[in-house]
């Protein structure tokens, strides 16, 4: 669910800020060489990187908007692999943090949590609580960054972690509840 809320607000966003965009561009005057984005109900626009391309099947094209496939085969990275990390206690500024999914092995008490974070040593996961009530089990993730690494910059994108959390028992017909959502 919360995926999903995500991916419609970022493509919003994406929507409006081709509209600003087109819009500054378009106020600049038909000779500024801005503009060079046909802006039409419906069509979609690609940034790869190395500038603005449209899909053949869009149908923008021509010489201000150059087909993507002319530019670079399937520009948009296909998700990997969420990379698999162990908590790690001793990090500074702890805070909890919400995780995007929960799912439970067959055996009942093997709970899968997926989440986007950042890169390491500024996300590092800190630990996992895990609470576990007659009616629902509270699993909360801390995060921090790591203290020993110094004065560091790390880039801001957005990295699907995975941690595994192992439940005294079953989980049953209890209900998982994110403790920092």
């Amino acid at each position: 669910m919360r995926i999903r809320v995500r991916a419609t607000i970022s493509a919003a966003l994406a929507t409006a800020a081709m509209v600003v965009a087109a819009t500054i561009s378009l106020a600049n005057g038909p000779n500024d060489p801005a503009v060079t984005l046909p802006v039409t109900p419906g069509s979609v626009v690609h940034d790869v990187g190395l500038g603005m391309c449209a899909a053949p099947e869009d149908g923008v094209t021509g010489p201000e908007m150059p087909v993507c496939d002319d530019m670079i085969e399937n520009p948009i990275p296909e998700p990997t692999d969420p990379q698999v990390v162990e908590p790690t206690p001793g990090m500074a500024g702890v805070r909890a943090r919400p995780f995007d999914s929960a799912s439970v092995d067959t055996d009942g008490v093997t709970v899968t949590i997926d989440f986007v974070s950042g890169v390491e040593p500024c996300y590092v996961l800190d630990r996992v609580d895990v609470v576990e009530g007659a009616d629902d089990v509270t699993i909360t993730l801390y995060e921090g960054h790591d203290p020993s690494a110094g004065d560091v910059a790390c880039i801001e994108i957005g990295v699907l972690k995975r941690t595994i959390v192992t439940l005294g028992t079953p989980l049953g017909d209890r209900e998982i509840v994110d403790g920092a959502g």
